[in-house]
């Protein structure tokens, strides 16, 4: 069997050879046969052939080599920017091959750059030569990219028509997002759009990179709108907003101010604002001063989970620093948290801002940081000095000079400048000395502060010696230095020495407005008012015409001396010679008002201040004076009005005008504000409210009955009760009746060492005075004596009210009989408290001895004198002696009965039932250019109609409201809508309503009284009343009369 199989293995090999050799014989034989076939077909048509071979053209091909050479040149060409041999080459091959995907792009730009008008119809002809490879989307693309970075729409226009007409490329998706890229990148909106349009019917849609690109493209033109327009869709489309077109989109919009409103406007559609976004915003924060906007943006950015960056973190300090923002710390603090260190240059701008707001609590933190992390340099110190000048705190800015020497920095010639200038400013001129001598080479400003320290010291050797120094150095001093020594005499009140250097100035011709200024103010100084007038006139004659600091020198001296007809003739000058008041003559004249007697001049000083166009709120001491001023003179209308003004002005206040801030505020009845700017003080800059402010904010609290309020204040300070705060803290309890409170406080700082005064002592004995309680008084009066306060005048008065108060008038007497005996000085003050509690209690058999111990001493009664003995006289009714004493007292005293006075003259005539003699008081009110309040008016008229005498009750009426004179209507004075129903149904009753009643109502609508409603419903009624009675028998309807006052149980003045 295994010699059959292996027979049969041969024979299948043997075959199997024979077969492939059949195959390769029929392939030879077919080859061969097709050759001589076509051989002989050209054989028989030889003539034909040749003319077909001659007519075709023949293409020379660029051998291989060749075109390596070209395509090496074009690369060349492209890579060293040389366009035009660019398009030579391109031009010598592009008809025997198509251009290179690499150098398609670089040949269309060599075109643009060259030959703009030749790149559309030679690069249309080259893509038809080569249609098969080149007419296709990716060539398109390509070409249409160059030409729309480059900007020139005209061709971008003919390539768009042209390649789908001509060449049959379709408008597929790329073309469209490059085209509409080019339009955007060009500004062409309207164009962008109708892409986009053309886009959308035929399918396609926007990508997220044909987003980016238009908006990158509308963001280099500044077209805010439409990168909104985009963005907005962008994100309905579901794609991303890249991070760079949110910053960058801000960073336009800033420039337009737009910023809020495109920030506003993502947010509420949600699109998402990144770190870097943040960052721009902030920047642009700090370009426009925007606190608030920054502040936002920090909250919402916070509320996002955005994670702040390194500049995000530098912005928010700026804006802080400079609005004096006390997130500034806790933006520091984070900072340090994040082991994010603060750069010089940053350190240096932060407290450059610092110095603008004062804001110096963070100013100091700031030096800390910079100590903590590495050294202190020449700039970090020399803005740090700022700060401190900027705030006054000039000898703070002189310890600096220590810490300079201790760090090893040697100040260069301008800090040790302004260490001089700063070391006189706060007087320390042994300092300024030594500064000088380390100065190799001084330079004027140096001789200057030199001076200005021998002017601190009055030193005016010193003065002339620094001149000499001046001199000996070959320097010729200026008019500058030598107004400086000027000063100095004028200082150290050397007139003599002042008026030869002014001569020698003359003589050198260096004399000018300020030379004869400072002269001027000496005169002022020594109150020479008429070589001061002579100066002036000297001045003008010399062509140096006064100027405002020449005539405020002179209205100061004129003011200070109470010459105040004298200051307005000065200001009158002013007029004539056109020079406008600034803000100290301002402040002059207001200060003045301080010891003017007559309200005409005071008001005309707050007339002038209306008319002079000075904004009270350019200058901080002016402020401070205008505010004392109105609060001193109840000004509040004029109070509210400058307060508001203060708050939208950028006047940076300082501590002095804060107290007078949270003042004027407590007058005015709004304490949120008082606390609002105590806290803004340590909050914000960083700084420590004095004792003055302090007082002010617990009187503020104290005198709007919140004495709690006040009381947790004091203890949360913790600082050392002084006398000041002891007074304002007992007269709070006083007022509201807690006098064991007051004598608790006052046992507790006394353990606490506070030092009294008699100020304070008087303010304690008040508090347990004014209720009667002399127990307490006298422990008090112990205590005076301990430590060695011995009473005043007011003292003993308070005492005397104690006893007064509690009805123990003999005691009273007893104290102001050894006031008499230790001839302390006294007034009329303790006289009126004794008076006046013989009025309360009844004791009218003491009057008289009292008025006479009172002339027996030379103690002139007063207007507070006259009222009380006219209230004792009255309950009398005693009109004789009323009219007595309202007669002799002003004489005795010199002074004029006020309006109260008046007033209770008048009450007393109608509660003594004399209406004649109050009618005659009433018209002696009106002849004094004076008018009873609105109580006695009211009470007057009561008592005329109740006794039928409705002619004199209208008089009373006309004269009260100026109706028949036509004289301005006084606002303090007024009659009660009552009382003139009353005398309007009296009318009607007695007939007279047609005949007095409605002209008289008439005569009140034209003068714009108030008249209510049921006043004009009476006068009608009472009419038809009238006249439905009219049948009625007289004698029936006289006894029936009842007068409306009866029927109301309202008898004023006459009883039963």
């Amino acid at each position: 069997m295994s010699a059959v199989f292996e027979m049969f293995e041969s024979i299948d090999t043997l075959l199997g050879g024979a077969a492939s050799l059949w195959v390769e014989l029929a392939a030879m034989f077919c080859f061969t046969l097709g050759f001589v076939l076509l051989r002989f077909k050209a054989s028989k048509q030889p003539a034909k052939s040749a003319k077909k071979l001659a007519a075709t053209p023949r293409v020379q091909k660029i051998q291989p080599e060749n075109y390596t050479k070209h395509r090496m040149r074009m690369e060349d060409a492209a890579n060293c920017g040389n366009a035009t041999k660019l398009v030579q080459e391109w031009r010598t091959a592009q008809a025997k091959s198509p251009t290179p995907k690499d150098l398609l792009k670089p040949v269309v730009q060599a075109f643009l750059d060259t030959e703009t008008e030749a790149l559309v119809p030679e690069i249309m002809e080259h893509l038809e030569q080569h249609k098969s490879v080149m007419a296709n989307q990716w060539a398109a693309t390509t070409i249409l990219d160059a030409v729309a970075r480059s900007g020139n729409m005209k061709v971008l226009e003919d390539f768009w028509g042209r390649l789908n007409k001509d060449l049959g490329i379709p408008h597929g998706f790329l073309l469209y997002e490059t085209t509409i890229a080019g339009y955007a990148a060009a500004g062409y909106p309207k164009k962008v759009e109708e892409f986009h349009q053309a886009m959308q019917k035929e399918n396609f849609r926007l990508s997220a990179r044909g987003y980016s690109l238009i908006m990158k493209g509308f963001l280099k033109n500044g077209l805010v709108d439409e990168v909104k327009h985009y963005m907005v869709e962008m994100t309905e489309k579901g794609h991303a907003v890249p991070t760079f077109a949110v910053a960058q989109l801000f960073r336009v919009a800033s420039e337009t101010n737009r910023v809020h409103e495109v920030y506003r406007k993502l947010k509420e559609r949600a699109i998402p604002i990144q770190p870097e976004a943040i960052a721009v915003l902030l920047e642009d924060c700090v370009r426009k001063h925007s606190q608030d906007m920054a502040l936002v943006i920090e909250q919402e950015a916070r509320a996002a989970n955005i994670v702040l960056t390194a500049s995000s973190y530098d912005s928010l300090l700026k804006v802080y620093a400079e609005g004096c923002n006390p997130r500034a710390h806790l933006i520091l603090k984070e900072m340090q948290n994040q082991n994010m260190n603060l750069s010089d240059n940053l350190c240096v701008s932060l407290l450059a801002r610092c110095a603008e707001g004062k804001f110096v609590g963070f100013a100091e933190e700031i030096v800390q940081q910079i100590r903590k992390n590495s050294k202190m340099t020449i700039a970090t110190y020399s803005a740090v000095m700022k700060v401190y000048a900027y705030s006054g705190m000039y000898s703070k800015a002189c310890d600096l000079y220590d810490d300079i020497k201790k760090d090893g920095i040697e100040p260069d010639a301008m800090m040790y400048g302004c260490l001089m200038k700063f070391s006189v400013e706060c007087g320390r001129t042994q300092l300024s000395q030594q500064l000088s001598e380390k100065v190799s080479v001084l330079d004027i400003q140096n001789y200057m502060s030199l001076i200005r320290a021998a002017g601190r010291d009055r030193d005016v050797d010193r003065a002339f010696a620094v001149i000499q120094q001046l001199r000996e150095n070959n320097v010729a001093p200026d008019s500058i230095a030598l107004n400086c020594v000027v000063d100095v005499c004028v200082k150290a009140g050397d007139i003599k020495r002042a008026e030869q250097l002014v001569a020698e100035m003359e003589e050198l011709k260096l004399e000018d407005i300020v030379t004869y200024n400072t002269l001027l103010k000496g005169y002022c100084q020594k109150h020479n008012i008429k070589a001061a007038k002579e100066l002036l006139e000297k001045m003008a004659a010399a062509g140096k015409q006064p100027n405002d600091v020449s005539y405020n020198c002179l209205l100061n001296c004129l003011s200070s001396n109470g010459n105040y007809q004298d200051c307005w003739e000065i200001v009158d000058h002013m007029r004539k010679r056109n020079v406008q008041p600034d803000h100290y003559t301002v402040s002059i004249l207001l200060k003045g008002t301080k010891n003017m007697r007559g309200a005409h001049d005071v008001q005309k000083c707050f007339d002038f201040l209306d008319q002079s166009g000075v904004d009270p709120c350019c200058d901080d001491i002016l402020l401070n004076t205008v505010l004392e001023i109105y609060i001193r003179h109840k000004e509040f209308g004029r109070l509210s009005r400058l307060v508001a003004k203060f708050e939208k002005s950028n006047l940076q206040p300082s501590m002095a005008t804060y107290g007078s801030i949270i003042k004027a505020f407590a007058n005015l009845n709004e304490v949120d504000k008082c606390w609002f700017y105590w806290d803004q003080i340590q909050e914000e800059h960083g700084l420590e409210p004095n004792d003055i402010v302090w007082g002010c904010m617990l009187d503020a609290l104290v005198t709007n009955r919140q004495v709690d309020d006040a009381m947790q204040l004091f203890q949360r300070q913790r600082r050392k009760p002084n006398a000041v705060i002891c007074s304002i803290l007992v007269k709070g309890l006083a007022n509201t009746q807690q006098p064991r409170r007051a004598l608790q406080l006052w046992r507790e700082m006394k353990q606490n060492g506070m030092k009294m005064n008699v100020v304070a002592y008087n303010v304690m004995i008040d508090s347990q005075a004014r209720l009667g309680n002399m127990d307490e008084v006298m422990e008090i009066v112990q205590e005076m004596a301990a430590d060695n306060c011995q009473p005043d005048s007011i003292t003993h008065s308070t005492i005397c009210k104690g006893y007064a108060v509690k009805g123990e008038l003999a005691k009273a007497i007893e104290v102001l009989e050894n006031m008499q005996q230790s001839k302390v000085p006294h007034d009329a003050i303790v006289y009126n408290t004794i008076l006046d509690g013989c009025a309360k209690h009844k004791r009218v058999e003491l009057v008289e001895p009292i008025l006479e111990t009172m002339e027996a001493n030379g103690v002139g009664p007063s207007n507070f004198t006259l009222g009380i003995l006219l209230k004792i006289y009255g309950r009398q009714r005693d009109l004789d002696k009323a009219f007595e004493a309202f007669k002799t007292l002003p004489r005795k005293g010199r002074f004029t009965p006020n309006t109260q006075v008046w007033s209770v003259l008048l009450g007393t005539c109608i509660s003594a039932q004399s209406p004649d003699q109050a009618l005659k008081v009433f018209r002696d009110m009106q002849a004094a250019g004076v008018m009873a309040d609105s109580r006695g008016c009211t009470s007057l008229v009561q008592c005329l109609v109740r006794l039928d005498r409705f002619h004199e009750a209208i008089d009373v009426v006309d004269a009260v409201y100026g109706l028949q004179n036509k004289r301005s209507h006084n606002q303090n004075s007024s009659i009660d809508q009552e009382c003139l129903e009353s005398l309007l149904t009296s009318l009607a009753q007695a007939g007279l309503l047609e005949e007095q009643g409605a002209p008289l109502l008439q005569r009140l609508r034209a003068a714009k009284v108030s008249v209510s409603g049921r006043l004009m419903a009476t006068a009608l009624r009472t009419e038809v009343t009238k006249k439905e009675s009219a049948s009625a028998k007289p004698d029936d309807a006289k006894k029936g009369r009842v007068h409306p006052w009866e029927a109301k149980n309202k008898t004023v003045g006459f009883g039963k």
